[in-house]
């Protein structure tokens, strides 16, 4: 059974992935609705799994995908496989190594966060801080600086504070986390909890990204 991947991300869907998605389901193909690999410019995308290789194909109209399943690569809308494609063989991807691959709510098969129940919450700040990891926002803000104002903050209540509300104009890392794999975001909360002390947490999301809240709130449930 062949099995095709079409984005539920919000730039896609605004492009037409619902379309596309619903012209696959009609060829009895296996539907999957991952996240964005970051490929705005091409969406709709669309994925055809072979033999463990995808063959990947940009700004396709529902009206394509009887075509692409019969020629394949030789269709005038293929972009190659997904690992030769020159814009992803250029990045080393961190946050976003899952992002696209699979169904969002697909449960990762391992975390960081088992590594970290039981460590000494200190360390777990040392740790962020020898990595240099900073805030995504523009400010670069380290992360381990405000780790340590709140583990070293008394109080019988602490929380974690998830800002997802992406005010700079033109930003959508935030979005397209909670889109295409929102488990990041939640391991990265859990761990974040587990060496400042919280065991509350809150995200805080704008109403225009009603497919993130969507699916994040799917995955916390």
């Amino acid at each position: 059974m062949t099995t095709a991947f079409v984005p539920l991300d919000t730039a896609a869907v605004a492009a037409g992935a619902d379309a596309v998605a619903a012209a696959v389901a009609d060829t009895g193909a296996v539907i999957v609705r991952n996240g964005s690999r970051g490929m705005c410019w091409a969406e709709p995308t669309m994925e055809i799994e072979y033999d463990g290789a995808r063959l990947a194909f940009g700004n396709v109209a529902a009206s394509d995908v009887a075509g692409i399943f019969q020629q394949h690569e030789r269709h005038a809308k293929c972009l190659g496989e997904v690992s030769e494609i020159e814009y992803l063989q250029r990045q080393t991807r961190a946050v976003f190594d899952r992002a696209g691959t699979s169904h969002p709510l697909e449960l990762p098969k391992t975390t960081v966060v088992e590594a970290c129940i039981g460590r000494d919450p200190e360390s777990l700040i040392r740790e962020i801080e020898t990595s240099g990891l900073r805030g995504r926002g523009g400010a670069g803000f380290p992360a381990h600086i405000k780790w340590r104002t709140v583990f070293d903050t008394p109080g019988e209540q602490k929380y974690i504070v998830c800002n997802a509300d992406e005010g700079d104009s033109g930003t959508f890392a935030d979005r397209i986390v909670m889109e295409g794999d929102p488990y990041r975001l939640i391991e990265g909360l859990s761990i974040a909890g587990l060496a400042t002390g919280a065991t509350k947490g809150y995200v805080y999301l704008r109403s225009e990204y009603p497919i993130a809240a969507d699916i994040f709130q799917a995955a916390l449930d």
